[in-house]
């Protein structure tokens, strides 16, 4: 194989390399930056709570149950 070929072929193997990796660190800041929108959007609907209300949400892939201003125990998945 002529040295051009070579240059050319492990060229076109780096940039994709590198357009793999790019994808997946934008993929995993969206994740991030989803998460922290999903809990700041949380926080701001608790902080509008009165004393002694109670938050249930249920989704797809999270339960959140929270007892604002209250004392609420909870060991494990098991409430006392």
């Amino acid at each position: 194989m002529e040295l051009v070929t070579i240059v050319v072929t492990a060229g076109v193997a780096a940039v994709g390399y590198l357009l793999r990796l790019c994808y997946r660190w934008l993929k995993t800041r969206a994740e991030v930056r989803r998460a922290e929108l999903e809990q700041q959007g949380l926080s701001e609907r608790i902080r509008s709570l009165p004393p002694g209300s109670r938050l249930m949400e249920k989704s797809a892939d999270r339960e959140v149950d929270i007892t604002v201003g209250g004392t609420h125990l909870a060991v494990g998945n098991q409430e006392v």
